[in-house]
């Protein structure tokens, strides 16, 4: 039963990545590596549940429930509506790409991300879900748990060696976050993706809860048109007035 259930889910991860196309049978049983039957067999029960459908070629695509339960799990509705105003300036001043993330079951989820040259906030494949330990947004979340809990998760999550350059030692890591939890921001270059870099400052309440990382992120050779000094006093700017934006209409 466990084993049909993650085929099950992964089945509707990849008709997720290839979304709005749809997808056929044989194609997905390719993609799993499992007999046509086995795929069919998860693919009715998932249609019976309304968790995926098919368009006239018999072809697959996610279905209406997913859509109903995407609605009931959007706990962060409040947060992202009130952030993209923030975020699009931020964006147009700096030139990079912005991107508002938070942590959810060990992962790190993009709430928002606004690319360079991009009219329109994308929700793209989650590709960095396990990288807490090697994104400035999810090493500052990490950074900024009470020391106990940031022990367990990063001896409990996946430290996959994502570049050359990602660093996948718990020391290391242990050591990075103690001094990222001081500076109160997080820079990595090239531990994510070669040859781009990163920067995170935290969304927090006025009380001080964190809400959310929000970051810039470039290409290597965009890094000198603005000094960190820069970045990061927009980057502590548009937190403020996220945080207080959200504070603001949750309380009321």
């Amino acid at each position: 039963m466990i084993q049909s259930l993650d085929r099950a889910v992964k089945i509707l991860d990849i008709l997720a990545e290839c979304s709005p196309e749809t997808m056929a049978p044989s194609t997905l049983a390719q993609r799993l590596g499992l007999s046509p039957q086995t795929v069919g067999n998860i693919l009715r029960a998932l249609y019976a549940q309304g968790m995926v459908s098919q368009d006239g070629s018999r072809r697959y695509r996610l279905g209406s429930h997913c859509f109903y339960l995407g609605q009931a799990a959007d706990h962060w509705q409040t947060l992202r509506e009130k952030s993209r105003p923030i975020l699009k300036e931020l964006r147009d001043m700096t030139g990079s790409s912005v991107f508002l993330g938070v942590i959810e079951n060990d992962k790190l989820l993009c709430l928002s991300l606004l690319q360079r040259g991009d009219d329109f906030f994308r929700f793209p494949p989650q590709h960095w879900t396990d990288q807490l330990h090697s994104t400035a947004s999810g090493r500052l979340l990490v950074a900024l748990m009470d020391a106990e809990s940031r022990r367990r998760l990063l001896r409990r999550i996946q430290r996959r060696q994502v570049t050359s350059q990602t660093v996948t030692d718990i020391a290391q890591l242990e050591e990075l976050c103690e001094r990222i939890a001081e500076a109160h921001y997080a820079e990595v270059k090239n531990e994510s993706v070669e040859g781009t870099w990163s920067l995170a400052v935290p969304v927090t309440t006025p009380n001080g809860e964190v809400l959310a990382a929000l970051a810039l992120s470039d290409h290597q050779t965009a890094y000198g048109k603005m000094d960190l000094k820069s970045r990061l006093e927009l980057l502590f700017a548009a937190a403020a007035r996220i945080g207080v934006a959200t504070t603001f209409e949750i309380s009321n």
